[in-house]
């Protein structure tokens, strides 16, 4: 059994420090790119946000009636304010009603005066 164990071993082949030296270097130089890649494309979107951000225009803040037509910034349900107290707004979507701040509704349709 041993004998077997010690030809099998003997048939691989040893890997050599220089094979292993342009292994090494071959993969630090594929990391460096992929982080000079990297960089590039983090510049890019960096750049992009700016763009955004200088061409984003701040819309004033509207001022919300009773009866007016809102939505969630972050939804797409559509309801009508039913009451204003301070900073909150009671929304009726229909089958539910909530308490929401008013920083967060979008206005979607005022109401008729």
């Amino acid at each position: 059994m041993l004998r077997i164990v010690e030809t099998e071993n003997s048939k691989r082949k040893k890997k050599t420090t220089e094979s292993l030296k342009t292994k090494n270097e071959r993969q630090s130089k594929v990391e460096k790119e992929v982080e000079h890649k990297i960089k590039e494309v983090r510049k890019k979107k960096e750049s992009e946000k700016r763009r955004k951000k200088d061409s984003s225009k701040v819309l004033p803040r509207p001022e919300f009636k009773v009866g007016d037509r809102v939505r969630l910034q972050d939804g797409r349900a559509v309801g009508s304010i039913d009451s204003l107290e301070k900073n909150k707004a009671t929304v009726n979507y229909g089958i539910f009603t909530t308490k929401v701040s008013i920083d967060q509704l979008e206005l979607v349709e005022s109401a008729k005066s």
